[in-house]
């Protein structure tokens, strides 16, 4: 295949070049202007669109196996392509059961390699459960297959998957490093959330009482605290949703050397406010809370700047019924994002002039491959590299309806947005996976993929 006519988007470059791509069993060939087809080339023509590599989700809950009423594979991997993502990384604890072992994890891999559009990874986890029975050996079974674990320093499963305090977070982080692998944590100080969250359910039902207990100085706390135990430790840290502008910035302080921490931000707070989530209520709630509206504009700047990495979308959807009453407690938390992400950071961020073309590339693909050790397949469009692509209408704007999401999630904070930018095809490892006029295609052709080394 020759992808022809198209403004193609290279790492590190501000400015998309006319270039066509030459595909072969699945990876990018050759890169030129006017490449000659042979006789069997098929011919993608992508004027008046945008090429852009494949974006990256690496965060996301698709729920799979046993818990399915509120997502699967299919239906996730599915939104997935049709708003531009060709690979993701699902995490360990919210399916059943979870990836914690080679059993966990081989179990995991048959029930979902069939349901896949996208190329995916796999994180392990380390419940405080399961570190009191004796982590190292499940740990040391999949580090090599997995591309990080995942912990929690204050947990909403705590009957099943229990948070972990200060030294089981730095004994985790030292068997991980001994591993080679990186530890992720979900960062919001335990003692602040416990106990504001107990005080507050008595009296209080609203959306902004799930705020206040879970304010902007409660991941602080929790980020000063992991930084300070990674570097004692000499541990790899990432922090995952980051929602504090304050706590973000702590990732630019001076490490102590042999320790290495970065952090991701998402769509949702890059987007709304708590005077948003006041008004939209359930179909807002997330984990750390959405903050409030100064906190939006330095977290760009934290992302432009590079002090945060990447976007991931943390897609998690619940089911209408969950999402409904007015009660905040009962609702649950998670929004469906993986099929927003990309089409809100390149109308919103770059577009918009947020983002430079060269650092949107780096947020929404380059960052997240180098970072869980696959840019040497991902990541990027360049040769030999797999062809992993989005073509982008440059003449449309699109507005989200959550009726219209692939996912079995139809609620969104999003909904009735307009964005610039339609996804009109992608393209995983050189087949299309994503047609806007069919939908999505080829189930069953996404591969598991494996980290050769984590930066």
């Amino acid at each position: 295949m020759i992808v022809k006519n198209g403004l193609v988007a290279f790492s590190g470059e501000d400015e998309f070049l006319r270039k066509d791509l030459k595909l072969q069993d699945g990876r990018i060939v050759e890169i030129g202007r006017d490449l000659t087809a042979n006789h069997d080339d098929e011919i993608l023509d992508a004027s008046d669109c945008w090429v852009l590599p494949g974006g990256i989700d690496p965060h996301v809950h698709f729920y799979d196996p046993g818990y399915t009423d509120k997502e699967d594979f299919a239906h996730g991997s599915a939104a997935a392509v049709s708003g531009g993502v060709t690979t993701v990384i699902d995490m360990p604890c919210t399916s059943l059961p979870p990836v914690t072992d080679s059993r966990s994890l081989q179990e995991k891999l048959n029930i979902v390699s069939p349901k896949a559009h996208v190329d995916f990874g796999f994180f392990g986890g380390v419940s405080r459960q399961l570190f009191d029975a004796g982590c190292e050996e499940s740990m040391a079974s999949i580090a090599e297959q997995v591309m990080g674990f995942k912990v929690y320093a204050v947990s909403g499963m705590e009957e099943v998957w229990g948070a972990l305090d200060h030294w089981r977070f730095r004994k985790v982080l030292e068997i991980a490093a001994g591993l080679g692998s990186i530890v992720l944590l979900h960062a919001e100080d335990a003692e602040y959330v416990v106990n504001a969250s107990k005080e507050l359910e008595k009296r209080r039902r609203d959306p902004e009482a799930w705020y206040l207990a879970r304010p902007e100085l409660a991941e602080v706390l929790a980020v000063t605290s992991a930084l300070r135990i990674a570097a004692e430790a000499g541990g790899n840290v990432h922090i995952v949703h980051i929602g504090t502008a304050e706590a973000a910035q702590l990732l630019a302080a001076p490490q102590i050397e042999g320790c290495r921490v970065s952090g991701e931000t998402c769509p949702q707070y890059l987007a709304f406010s708590l005077d948003d989530f006041i008004a939209q209520g359930a179909v807002l709630k997330i984990a750390p809370p959405i903050k409030k509206s100064a906190n939006r504009e330095k977290l760009w700047e934290l992302l432009k700047l590079g002090t945060i990495e990447f976007v991931a979308s943390d897609h998690a959807p619940g089911t209408a019924e969950e999402k409904s009453g007015r009660d905040i407690w009962k609702n649950s938390a998670g929004i469906a994002g993986t099929g927003t992400m990309l089409p809100f950071l390149f109308s919103d961020g770059y577009l918009a002039g947020r983002l430079s073309l060269s650092r949107f590339l780096e947020v929404a693909s380059e960052n997240a491959a180098r970072r869980y050790g696959f840019f040497d397949r991902k990541g990027s469009i360049d040769t030999g590299k797999d062809a992993d692509l989005v073509l982008i209408n440059s003449r449309e704007n699109w507005t989200v309806r959550g009726e219209e999401y692939l996912s079995k999630g139809k609620l969104t904070p999003f909904e009735g947005r307009t964005f610039t930018g339609r996804v009109e095809k992608t393209l995983v490892r050189g087949r299309t996976v994503f047609d806007r006029r069919q939908g999505a295609l080829e189930a069953g052709w996404g591969e598991f993929i494996r980290p050769t080394r984590s930066v």
